[in-house]
């Protein structure tokens, strides 16, 4: 329903000294009233004649959510009292179809006790009461633009500034990645001058890094844990570089000042790489790998899953490689034996599930991870 051609044909005097400027370049605005009484309508357009603003006006509750589902409206007016859909029902839906538009609702002074009641079920801006004065409303309209425009803007704002967060957020993921890539880079170059410092165990490290990986995916591991658990069993001999050359190089039996000192190299390794925080657990898998399942490892004497899971999965690996690996006293073990002397063991020096797993890698995949890792060349994940 519209009465543009009355009101703009209209000749009338008017004080426009009263007229308030509701519409701005920056904010086109429309506003869509509902009332059943056609009089309170044809006054509420020839009040507005001059406000600049697209007006809509109905007759019903289910014509009004009709225009609404069409195009949006900045405000939405309604009368409290009408046939089929009362204004509180309507604003219900008016705020489900259109959460942003700013809602007034127009009733008569019998029904504004009713009306209070229920203004903050609907959200509404404000309350306007019949008749009402010319002035007040369009002062109430203008303010109820505005509201409008500034959360137009702050929505606006708000979205600019998530964008700009998830920008920021992936320029510091790739500069953590840079960063991560560059740290793992400096601290390989690191474990591999000590195995070749520790002239027994040449490329131990990066043995038990590819088998402990392998080993937590058989267990069920997944995603970053599996990075955590390789960057662990690489680094877990860190710590020795804190430990003398005298004991390190030491060709014959250390004694047991000596074994004291080269056990610490656990809680030398935790320490270098506590400030690393990328790495998280695999600190944990550092400074627990020598703990027991029953509970007599070192260096704090913890005991079944008080022990975390990277570390038990250690335990087996550094065992395993430590027997099928050539030493000066001795030749490699057969993988058959090395697996035989780790079942043995399940249940006091290593976690059964751990071992299970374990057997249950085809030797032929194991021994072709040995290969990868004996090949300098080839990188880690």
């Amino acid at each position: 329903m519209s009465f543009d051609n009355e009101t703009r044909d209209s000749t009338s005097p008017r004080d426009t000294s009263t007229v308030v400027n509701l519409v701005g370049p920056q904010h086109p605005h429309r506003i869509l009233f509902v009332d059943d009484e056609e009089l309170i309508l044809r006054a509420f357009v020839r009040d507005m004649a001059q406000s600049g603003i697209e007006i809509t006006v109905c007759q019903s509750a289910a014509e009004g959510l009709a225009k609404l589902r069409h195009q949006p409206y900045s405000v939405v007016m309604s009368d409290f009292q009408m046939p089929g859909m009362d204004g509180i029902l309507f604003f219900e839906e008016v705020r489900r179809i259109d959460p942003n538009s700013v809602r007034i609702l127009v009733s008569g002074k019998a029904d504004f006790d009713t009306a209070i009641r229920v203004i903050n079920r609907v959200g509404l801006f404000s309350f306007v009461p019949k008749p009402w004065d010319s002035y007040e409303i369009r002062s109430t309209l203008q303010k109820a633009l505005e509201h409008y425009a500034i959360s137009l803007e702050n929505r606006s704002l708000s979205n600019l500034l998530a964008t700009k967060c998830a920008e920021l957020g992936k320029l510091t993921a790739s500069l953590e990645s840079q960063v991560q890539v560059r740290t793992t880079s400096l601290l390989l170059g690191l474990v591999n001058a000590l195995d070749l410092r520790d002239t027994e165990t040449q490329w131990h490290s990066r043995r038990v890094a590819i088998y402990s990986r392998r080993l937590a995916e058989q267990i069920g591991l997944t995603g970053g844990d599996l990075l955590t658990v390789e960057r662990g069993a690489l680094l877990h001999d860190v710590g020795k570089i804190g430990v003398t050359d005298t004991i390190m190089l030491k060709p014959g039996k250390l004694t047991p000042e000596e074994w004291e000192e080269m056990k610490r190299h656990a809680e030398y390794g935790y320490q270098i790489l506590k400030g690393i925080d990328f790495l998280g657990d695999a600190r944990l898998l550092v400074w627990q790998h020598h703990e027991r399942w029953d509970g007599k490892g070192y260096p704090r004497g913890l005991k079944g899953e008080q022990i975390y899971i990277g570390a038990r999965i250690f335990a087996a690996i550094d065992t395993y490689d430590a027997m099928t690996s050539d030493r000066p006293y001795r030749k490699a073990l057969a993988p058959e034996i090395a697996h035989e002397e780790i079942e043995k063991m399940s249940g006091t020096q290593f976690d059964p599930r751990i071992v299970e797993a374990w057997k249950q890698i085809p030797k032929e995949e194991i021994m072709a991870l040995r290969e990868m890792a004996n090949d300098p060349s080839a990188g880690l994940d």
